[in-house]
């Protein structure tokens, strides 16, 4: 009995994630990728003698990466290793830059030194942190979300108020800290949902225990590192790939994704899984009559930005 074959499109770290999965799962596992590398918008550009991580810079939450290789009897170091940054990063302001200390006790000094009984208000804050964080990614993050009877969970029922679910980022932390300083340092992380904190879920200020618990590593040799361990074991597990290969459409049969047209050639396939932008494959690869939303629906979303990136390499020192 053959085994069932998976298409993914895109090698970025959902579809790679995707990969070891299903390859995992005794399916046979084919990824197409459009640039001549894995890792999507975490990938390397290389050129003069120069390599720039063109994707993320920040390795936030190392326990969610533990995680995700501990699902297949391997550990971080067993590909990359990381290594804690102290100072954690520095933040630009008009009136001078501040680094953020790695050291807790060092940063409860820093916010003192800011505002007077703002140590004890981080204290409170990153009790309240902890609990989102290790109720939100227990109990909701790390479920497979295939039915919302799933997310009926006592714990998280019963801790909705301390999760709050309905105040917002920028709300919270103005009941902790009066000064705008720290109300800025505090609100930071959220940048990274490509929202403002007046519009993000106070839920989210997990992301602070992230940061200040958890800290800001530097995987050795760059972010793409980790792309690489993880395409690394996505080959150990047998997953193909095809490089340089653009999709142009998805071929439908009874309702049922059958074909994937790429620029390389086609590729048939008993499940489809779509790891490219989801409004990219709605609205260019897929046919209007096989599209879950309209294009009304597109026009009144308010998208994350994007901004211009330039990689500029310098042969010595400024």
């Amino acid at each position: 009995m053959r085994s069932k074959k998976v298409l993914i499109i895109g090698s970025g770290f959902s579809g790679l994630s995707a990969a070891c999965f299903m390859a995992k799962a005794g399916w046979d596992v084919t990824v197409v990728e459009k640039h001549d590398i894995p890792g999507g918008r975490a990938r390397k550009l290389e050129a003069a003698g120069f390599t720039f991580d063109m994707g993320p810079s920040w390795y936030w939450m190392p326990d969610v990466f533990e995680r995700f290789f501990g699902q297949f009897d391997h550990r971080v170091s067993d590909f990359y290793s990381i290594k804690r940054l102290d100072p954690s990063y520095r933040v630009y302001r008009n009136s001078g830059p501040v680094d953020l200390p790695a050291d807790y006790r060092e940063l409860k000094s820093l916010f003192e030194s800011i505002e007077t009984g703002s140590a004890r208000q981080l204290e409170l804050f990153l009790k309240e942190a902890a609990f989102k964080y290790k109720t939100g990614m227990q109990k909701l993050v790390f479920k497979p979300s295939l039915s919302l009877t799933e997310f009926v969970d006592w714990e998280v029922i019963k801790g909705a108020v301390k999760l709050d679910l309905i105040s917002s980022m920028k709300k919270h932390v103005a009941r902790h800290f009066r000064n705008e300083r720290l109300r800025e340092l505090m609100e930071f992380p959220v940048l990274f949902l490509g929202a403002l904190p007046a519009n993000t879920p106070a839920l989210y200020s997990l992301m602070n225990y992230a940061d200040i618990v958890g800290g800001t590593w530097f995987p050795e040799g760059g972010m793409y590192s980790v792309v690489d361990g993880i395409y690394q074991l996505a080959l150990k597990f047998g997953v193909k790939f095809f490089f340089n290969h653009l999709v142009e459409a998805l071929e439908v049969d009874g309702k049922v994704v059958k074909n994937v047209v790429t620029q390389g050639g086609n590729f048939e396939a008993d499940v489809v899984i779509g790891s490219a932008d989801y409004h990219h494959i709605e609205t260019q690869l897929l046919k209007p009559e096989y599209r879950c939303y309209s294009d009304k629906y597109w026009a009144d979303r308010v998208m994350a930005p994007g901004c211009l990136l330039y990689y500029v390499g310098l042969n010595k020192k400024l």
